[in-house]
């Protein structure tokens, strides 16, 4: 990095006061805003882990704790001196600009705690929307925006009183991150970037194209607080990796076996966590979906950075797929950049660290002078590359740098842990990690889903015994490159339409895969997963094609390239002859997480009056289909494996299919790749019916519909066949209005809402 003098600083200053970036040789500065007379104003963002303005304290949630940490870190003692109990799932900290209040969002409990940070005690609690998570406080301190995530809007609450002065209701789907800029003129940050979580179909584009989506960024005037523009973050067309055949591209000859029929495979950016300013850019770590087949690891979830140019508010163009050259690294060092999710930036240099959440790693990026990313992978077969990792706790999921760009303070969401990196020296380090929650007792339940929890979001897990599975990767996917939280963040859903084996295939959120609470009887194994038909769990996939949890290891071998959990030499199977329950004793714990360690998303009609919906819905007989104590008729009533009396075809447990005029054959998008012979594109399974979708939470679920058609609950009830199909026939929601009624009802059911039994 080129060193300044201060004499050479001050000419700068002067030579560019009205900008937003210094540029020194190929060095980029950041620039605080000069309006304030005290103190140098930085742009801000949401963060699970912040520090004080001083540098001697940093604050980190503990969402499983319900607590917020706080760490002496000034000077390098690194010790926690204190826990401070807060609402239910905190997921981010926000510390005013004189360290005198500390805000923190409860995801769980829809509201936000206002701690005392000298006294280190919660001295106000603030309701807000529908889940709120993101949160930043303007860089003048006056004050905090909050996302909430289920009611799609954005909270605007006065520091100083302490109270929601404003909504902004018109934000957009999956308000998630947060980041706010300096104003030159001192005020209160001119403009406030939220990001949609998920990925937005574009205009005219269709579910499980690799184009067919878009990310999206509301920009809001902090001033008026009011929506003035969205930022569209768009598809890469290549990202640098090749497939065999594209399922919805029927010019393209699909043969696994011919590697000259291999295409460019493209990508959309998803799951945008987070967003942070540097200069006259922002950069959005990402998992960028790439759903248009085959579905295997390098062509199926990327690794983005993408970015934004913050004075025009537009895609910059710069956007990288991290991942593009890791595939070049030796086997000994290689690990994919899987599930990145934060990042930030040194004031000083034009040097930051992206958080791969997967991999448990920091990945340095480097800016250019107009502020492209780099993390100097390999460019061909045989360069050594230049990327530079360093390994910090299990799954980290925030990071924070102190004010001197000298340490580094990782969040580690499993580990329960705060990693200190030394990032002034060229050859970045871990120096130590200090506890921030405590861990559950070993061998206990809580300690089983925790396992489960890390086996979940990781792309590791335990050593294997083949290359791309020896450390530093492990048996969960091929070079660290796939995790389930990829497709299922917080075990929850994507809103991709996969082009699957099956056809097009929506994912499914699976906080409804069991029943909560399980019936009286329910009963574990010695590994602590249920056991069936004691424990209620719903049957598998929209096919039918699975019975257990477990025989999701074949997503781990096929889909992730990983060598799998399974380590008995046997044969690994859907359905016949075998069961997979009880094979693996990490497998076993995956199970347990799904079964306890998901939360069912928090509607934000919960408690408003939904009657006349939740009667029409009973008049339809909907509850045929959507009753009980899973909001679906779909279960597993027998001990697997099914028994020679089940019927099973093509692969599928038919009995529990249902034909609701959900399947056009004729659809664009209903077909499959199936083997590896050419041009196998071939119709999709439904012609026998899909298995029976939980209702539960299914506000949070668009698209709706097995391939993704229906973009809103409205589109659902349009087909009279589906909304008929509970009373033979007989339209009972012909009415409009009355559709409008059992929509609000659909929206308002949450683990809260009586079922129908």
């Amino acid at each position: 990095m080129t060193k300044l003098s201060g004499a050479f600083l001050f000419s700068l200053v002067v030579a560019a006061l009205a900008g937003t970036t210094w540029l020194a040789g190929t060095t980029l500065l950041e620039k605080p805003s000069q309006g304030a007379p005290d103190k140098d104003l930085f742009p801000t963002n949401s963060s699970p882990i912040a520090i004080s303005h001083d540098d001697r304290f940093v604050w980190v949630v503990n969402p499983e704790n319900d607590s917020v940490s706080v760490l002496e870190v000034g000077g390098d003692v690194n010790t926690k001196i204190a826990e401070i109990t807060v609402g239910d799932e905190p997921r981010c900290v926000a510390i005013t600009p004189n360290d005198r209040k500390v805000f923190v969002t409860n995801m769980a409990s829809g509201t936000v705690s206002v701690i005392d940070a000298r006294r280190r005690s919660v001295i106000d609690t603030i309701e807000v929307g529908s889940e709120p998570f993101g949160c930043a406080v303007t860089p003048d301190g006056k004050k905090l925006y909050v996302a909430n995530f289920s009611s799609d809007d954005v909270s605007v609450i006065d520091t100083h009183s302490d109270k929601v002065k404003e909504t902004i209701e018109d934000v957009g789907p999956k308000p998630r991150g947060l980041a706010i800029t300096t104003d030159p003129r001192g005020r209160e940050g001119s403009k406030v970037y939220v990001t949609h979580f998920l990925a937005q179909l574009r205009e005219n584009g269709i579910e499980g194209l690799d184009d067919g989506k878009e990310g999206r960024v509301t920009v809001i005037d902090a001033h008026k607080n009011r929506v003035i523009d969205t930022v569209v973050l768009n598809p890469l067309a290549d990202t640098g990796f090749k497939s065999n055949g594209r399922t919805l591209d029927p010019s393209v000859i699909f043969d696994s076996l011919d590697a000259t029929t291999q295409r460019a495979t493209g990508a959309f950016p998803n799951l945008l966590q987070s967003i942070v300013i540097k200069g006259d850019r922002a950069y959005l770590p990402n998992t960028a979906s790439s759903p248009n087949g085959p579905f295997q690891f390098n062509v199926n979830v990327q690794g983005f950075l993408s970015v934004m140019d913050t004075d025009l508010d537009a895609d910059s163009g710069q956007t990288i797929n991290m991942n593009k050259g890791v595939q070049f690294e030796s086997a000994t060092t290689r690990l994919f950049i899987t599930n990145p999710i934060a990042v930030a930036f040194k004031r000083s240099s034009n040097e930051g660290f992206v958080v791969s959440a997967a991999t448990n790693r920091l990945v340095r990026v480097q800016l250019d002078s107009i502020g492209k990313p780099t993390i100097n992978a390999p460019l061909v077969a045989g360069d050594p590359g230049g990327i530079v990792r360093v390994e910090v706790g299990k799954n980290p999921q925030g990071i924070v740098f102190n004010s001197v760009d000298t340490r580094a303070y990782v969040m580690n969401r499993i580990s329960r842990d705060v990693s200190v990196v030394n990032i002034e020296s060229a050859s970045p380090s871990e120096i130590t990690r200090i506890a921030s929650a405590s861990l559950p007792l070993p061998g206990t339940q809580d300690a089983i889903v925790l396992r489960g929890h890390e086996l979940f979001n990781t792309g590791i897990g335990p050593a294997g015994t083949v290359p791309e599975s020896t450390p530093p990767a492990g048996r969960m996917s091929n070079f660290g490159w796939g995790s389930c939280y990829g497709c299922h963040p917080d075990g929850l859903a994507d809103g991709v339409t996969w082009m699957f084996p099956d056809g097009p295939r929506q994912t499914i959120s699976m906080e409804s895969t069991f029943a909560h609470p399980q019936p009286a009887g329910a009963t574990l194994n010695a590994n602590g997963a249920p056991l069936l038909p004691s424990s209620h769990q719903r049957v598998l996939n929209w096919s039918a094609v699975r019975d257990e949890v477990q025989d999701f290891e074949l997503n781990i071998r096929a889909v992730s390239g990983g060598q799998g959990l399974i380590t008995d030499g046997q044969a690994v199977v859907n359905l016949t002859p075998t069961a997979n329950t009880g094979r693996s004793a990490e497998l076993d714990t995956l199970a347990a997480y799904i079964a306890f360690g998901i939360r069912a998303p928090v509607s934000p009609l919960r408690g408003q009056d939904v009657s006349q919906g939740r009667s029409l819905f009973s008049a339809a007989n909907c509850q045929s289909c959507h009753g009980g104590a899973d909001w679906t008729s779909s279960r597993v009533d027998f001990t697997p494996p099914p028994g020679a009396l089940e019927p099973i075809a093509g692969g599928q447990l038919t009995r529990f299919l249902f034909r609701v005029g959900t399947f056009d054959s004729a659809a664009f998008n209903e077909f499959k790749a199936q083997g590896t012979a050419q041009a196998a594109i071939v119709a999709a399974n439904g012609a026998l019916g899909f298995n029976v979708p939980s209702l539960l939470s299914v506000f949070a679920g668009a698209p709706y519909l097995h391939s993704g058609s229906g973009q809103t609950l409205e589109d659902v009830l349009e087909n009279v066949t589906h909304r008929s199909a509970g009373t033979g026939g007989v339209d009972t929601l012909s009415s409009p209005s009355d559709r409008q009624a059992l929509v609000r009802f659909l929206k308002s059911i949450d683990a809260q809402t009586a079922i129908f039994p």
